[in-house]
């Protein structure tokens, strides 16, 4: 075959070793060391065939790659690229990537294939492929300016396809979550009646058999208006009915409402609220779900017999709110994504599906207030929200 074939590796050895392996099938066997030298020689020489290394000095073969098929007069060239799978390489999928830069092979170093029996059916198949007359070389300068132009439309390509995907993925996700509400609910209601006997008496095992089923459902629903809230969120439509709101009350009432729960775990509260506290704005039912989210969290993570401390005081223009449990604490790991979306302890065994917290941040952040965690391991966790208060 009279084909042309460029190795582009840093390494001489190594140009030296496929050159040995290819010499039987390529008339002309051109080297370079590094992208810039391969660019430009793949402009002048116009070879068959590129042979590229990922791991180079300069511009990587992935850029190289990008940029020769983005010209109308290397565009044509058959690339094909070469890694080792055991080499670390700036992705995770080289094989993947090479082909999403507009590779026409890859090559593994590692597979144990020939070189030249891989590389000859490429050489046949572009025997007819147009030959572009050479072209003057570009300057480093020219280069590196036109793969930064090439990686911003890509990054603009990505960014748009993203929030695309992203939209249709929470318009997916609210129509589904939608869908659930009235099966749950009637399937909840149902339960209840059995629960109250409504449906006839029921026995002991009976009446224990439904009480798990509706610990299920309610603990589904909660999801299900998670994922709802998370959907309005992401998408801008969530709307807050600002009203005044008394935080000592509407903590109290969420309080009670737990009752049950803490006292079947044993869970003692305490309360140290500042007198003469002024009411705020917000949306109470929306404040209602933080409050109850956070308590959540706190009384699934509080060992038998514990204790949660709730505070309510003012900390400048601010109602500063904290709830504080006796819990195992959280590990200075787990503190920077505490407030992620599905983000959960690692080996936790507990029931949650790790949206409450990060529903709650959001709704915090809609009222223009504050949402942190202070813990140390060992000796539990305390939930601080500071929410602006109204100026007289």
């Amino acid at each position: 075959m009279n084909k042309t074939i460029l190795i582009v590796d840093d390494s001489q050895l190594v140009q030296q070793m496929y050159s040995q392996q290819l010499k039987n099938i390529a008339g002309k066997l051109l080297h370079a060391q590094d992208g810039i030298e391969a660019i430009n020689i793949a402009i002048t020489e116009q070879p068959d065939l590129i042979l590229l290394d990922i791991q180079m000095p300069r511009i990587n073969g992935y850029q190289v790659c990008r940029l020769l098929k983005d010209r109308n007069d290397t565009k044509n060239i058959t690339i094909v690229i070469m890694t080792s799978r055991s080499s670390e390489g700036p992705v995770l999928d080289p094989r993947t990537w090479s082909f999403q830069t507009g590779a026409d092979g890859y090559f593994d170093k590692d597979s144990g294939e020939g070189l030249e029996a891989f590389i000859k059916p490429f050489l046949e198949k572009n025997c007819e492929n147009e030959r572009k007359q050479a072209l003057s070389p570009m300057s480093e300068m020219e280069i590196l300016t036109a793969i930064s132009r090439l990686l911003d439309r890509q990054l603009y390509t990505d960014v748009t396809r993203l929030k695309e995907l992203n939209e249709r993925k929470n318009a997916f996700v609210a129509n589904v979550s939608h869908e659930f509400k009235s099966p749950l609910g009637i399937i909840k209601g149902f339960l209840d009646n059995l629960k109250d006997g409504i449906c006839g008496p029921l026995s002991q095992e009976q009446l224990e058999a439904v009480r798990i089923c509706l610990n299920t459902s309610n603990r589904l629903s909660r999801l299900v208006f998670d994922l709802l809230d998370l959907a309005k969120i992401e998408a801008g439509k969530m709307e807050l009915e600002m009203q005044e709101v008394d935080m000592d009350r509407l903590i109290s009432q969420t309080i009670e409402t737990f009752s049950l729960e803490m006292k079947k775990k044993g869970v003692s509260v305490k309360k140290e609220f500042d007198y003469d506290l002024r009411l705020i704005m917000g949306d109470q039912d929306k404040l209602t779900q933080v409050i109850v989210n956070l308590l959540s969290n706190s009384l699934k993570y509080s060992p038998e017999n514990g204790v949660i401390t709730f505070r309510l005081f003012y900390d400048n223009d601010f109602l500063r709110f904290e709830i504080e449990d006796t819990g195992p604490g959280i590990s200075p790991d787990y503190m920077a994504k505490i407030f992620d979306k599905f983000e959960r302890v690692k080996a936790d065994k507990r029931e949650g599906t790790g949206l409450g917290l990060a529903v709650a941040k959001d709704i915090v952040d809609l009222h223009k207030g504050q949402i942190w965690v202070e813990s140390e391991q060992g000796k539990g966790a305390k939930f601080i929200v500071k929410l602006p208060v109204p100026k007289i």
